[in-house]
């Protein structure tokens, strides 16, 4: 049986592997302040300073990785064009990523993940084989949450995630999301 560990309960994870999702890690590590993520963004602060302080291993893999880098610069491109008054016809993303604004965003992103995240989280991944992809079901589901899930289950980590749609995981979590415990 699966455990959904609160964040208050950080410490029943001492001595596991957790694997950090993409929402986690934004919350962690990116500019996405609203005042409705605030608590996010305080409640997994604390469990990241609790599982340094722990000295756990904290692992990311590089699906999230690169879900993270894109979410970053969607974010900051999105944020540009506001500034900026513009529309997506006016400058796509691609453009975008070539304005010195784009390119310093891009520069910001990889000081974040060298410094960072490298520093702190082990890169640990599966080898996805025709089986694994042939037993994902596609209907009402993220391809992408089910290849975490089975990382995680690859190396025995605990889940730390914010995504309500790993309700039904059959893999421990941790997290701060109500609907998940």
């Amino acid at each position: 049986m699966s455990l959904r560990i609160k964040a208050m309960d950080v410490a029943q994870v001492k001595d596991r592997q957790l694997f950090f999702d993409t929402n986690v890690l934004l919350y962690l590590f990116s500019p996405v302040v609203a005042p409705s993520t605030q608590w996010a963004i305080d409640a997994y602060t604390a469990i990241f300073a609790q599982c340094l302080k722990m000295q756990n291993v904290l692992c990311v893999d590089v699906f999230v990785l690169s879900e993270f880098i894109n979410a970053f610069l969607r974010f900051e491109y999105e944020n540009y064009l506001k500034t900026k008054g513009l529309t997506r016809n006016q400058c796509n993303f691609k453009r975008f990523r070539s304005t010195a604004e784009g390119i310093q965003v891009s520069q910001d992103i990889e000081i974040v993940v060298n410094n960072l995240i490298l520093k702190h989280f082990k890169m640990v991944g599966k080898l996805f084989d025709k089986a694994d992809i042939s037993t994902i079901s596609l209907v009402n589901t993220d391809f992408n949450d089910e290849l975490i899930v089975k990382t995680c289950k690859e190396h025995q980590c605990v889940l730390v995630t914010n995504d309500a749609d790993f309700s039904g995981a059959n893999i421990d979590i941790l997290t701060a999301n109500n609907k998940l415990t």
